[in-house]
Order: C-alpha cells, then sequence, then structure tokens
C-alpha cells in the first residue's frame, strides 16, 4: 500500500537556519501562516495578530510558509520574531502548514490564513481558550459565531455538504472542520503530524481524524467571520479532490488498509491544490 506522497523536501529560505524540531517544547506561542501568492493580503493580518499576541507577555513565533513567488517574503521580512520558508517546490496548503508545524518550537501551536478573515478579537479567543484544551478551532457553525458578509451560496452549500459528508465517513461530530483558524498544545501536535501525508485543503480534517482517534478533545470556538472576496479556494476544482481525500484517510486508517487499490493513494497524492 502506498501513503500520500511526502510533499518533498523544498530548499528552505536564507531565513531558515533552524532544524526542523525539538521534541520538548519551550513556553510560549507559534503561529503558522501558510501563504499562496499573499503579497497584497499578508501585511494586515500580521499588523491584526501580532498585537494579540504580544498582549500573552510569552516568547513567540510566526512563520509563514511561502507557497508561491509574488515577493511575499519582502513584505514580512523586517518583522520581528518571524522566520519564512520558501518552498522550491509546490506544497498545497496542507503541506505548507506541516512544513510549518515541524519548525514549531513553542508550547502552544497555531495556524490562521493569510486572508485577515479571523477577527482579532477571536484570535485572542482561541490563544486563552488553548491553554486549558487539547485542540481548539474556529467554527462558522456553532452558536455564537456571526458572519460579516457570506460566502456565496454555492460556496456556503458545498462546504456544509462537504462538513456532512466528513462528519458521515469519520464520524468527527464538528460543525466546522474548515474554517482557517485552528490551535494545538505542541505535544499533542507533534505526535499526529508524522501520520499526515495530505496536501491539500483536506490537512485540517486529517488533523482533526488523528486527534479523534487519540481520544484528545476538540473544541470549537464560535467566531466572527468574513469572508474575503479574494480568496484563491476555488470549489469547483477541489471539491472532487476533497471528497476523494476525505475517504482515502478512512481507507488508510481502516482494517482493510492493506487491500485498498494503490491507484487510491496514487490519485490522492497528486492533490495539492489551495
Amino acid at each position: 500500500m502506498q501513503n500520500f506522497s511526502n510533499p518533498g523536501v523544498p530548499t528552505p529560505s536564507s531565513n531558515d537556519t533552524r532544524s526542523n524540531h525539538s521534541q520538548e517544547a519551550k513556553n510560549g506561542i507559534s503561529i503558522i501562516i501558510p501563504a499562496y501568492n499573499e503579497r497584497d493580503r499578508i501585511k494586515k493580518s500580521l499588523d491584526s495578530y501580532i498585537p494579540v499576541i504580544e498582549s500573552f507577555n510569552l516568547p513567540y513565533e510566526i512563520i509563514v510558509v511561502i507557497d508561491g513567488n509574488d515577493g511575499t517574503e519582502d513584505v514580512i521580512k523586517n518583522y520581528k520574531n518571524l522566520d519564512y520558508f520558501k518552498s522550491s517546490v509546490r506544497l498545497g496548503k496542507g503541506g505548507a502548514v506541516k512544513k510549518g508545524l515541524l519548525m514549531a518550537q513553542y508550547r502552544y501551536v497555531g495556524f490562521v490564513d493569510a486572508d485577515g478573515s479571523l477577527a482579532p478579537e477571536d484570535f485572542k479567543k482561541l490563544l486563552q481558550q488553548i491553554q486549558d484544551n487539547s485542540c481548539v478551532i474556529s467554527s462558522r457553525y456553532v452558536n455564537g459565531s456571526k458572519w460579516i458578509n457570506k460566502e456565496p451560496f454555492f460556496k456556503r452549500f458545498a462546504s456544509r455538504g462537504f462538513n456532512l459528508f466528513v462528519n458521515l465517513v469519520l464520524n468527527l461530530k464538528v460543525k466546522d472542520t474548515q474554517c482557517g483558524a485552528k490551535f494545538f498544545k505542541f505535544d499533542i501536535i507533534k505526535k499526529i503530524i508524522p501520520q499526515i501525508e495530505v496536501t491539500n485543503w483536506t490537512f485540517d480534517v486529517a488533523i482533526l481524524y488523528h486527534i479523534k482517534r487519540m481520544g484528545y478533545n476538540i473544541k470549537e470556538i464560535p467566531v466572527k467571520w468574513s469572508h474575503d472576496l479574494g480568496t484563491k479556494f476555488n470549489y469547483t476544482v477541489s471539491i472532487i479532490p476533497m471528497f476523494l481525500t476525505v475517504i482515502a484517510i478512512k481507507l488508510m486508517n481502516s482494517r482493510i488498509k492493506d487491500y485498498v487499490p494503490e491507484l487510491l493513494f496514487k490519485i490522492v497524492s497528486k492533490f495539492k491544490v489551495y
């Protein structure tokens, strides 16, 4: 049986001088931001989130994993406590987040989208909640959540259909697997990351699936969410690969995994869409 393909070992940027990770976490906060051609949006996110992080009075690091060639590094290189990794091959969102998580060194670890759709006050709420939970995730569909401007109807329909499918197949009992902010305890995420080779948008699902399988809690936090019209996620292109990847995750971790045709995993391994 073939696992999902590894996104490879890209050439690091000049700023990426650390070894992949130490097994012992230091007290502090690690934030990963996957950036696929985010030159025009990432500054807004950094300027919103950095004051929130600094309000905790803990050491912190921000790791931006650049998966494009639009000069994002020129925008971010002068921020303090920020490292970036620029890939020489396409990683996909999941591959970019995984690289950042492997580089993380602090006790509280999370990733957030580069578009700034998560309000700073909700970002702070997630950081507060992770101190007492194994995993906390932002959610647009639990009581107390609020949309500032909604996604187009088709995207909302596809999103809810995908979430229903995920819960039916993987029994996650999570109302929003795809909202773009998730936080973990260091020791938990370091156990899970080596098991995950998904490189597309279903990466979030794979993490939550393994967290639940290992008996850890997942807490959904209601957030105020603003849909960014400049989002690069294309449901038309991505939704079928995402559905197939969920099936592959289930089969790969089932009793019949040794009997699953390798073709399924070869197909899924090529999905590196944002």
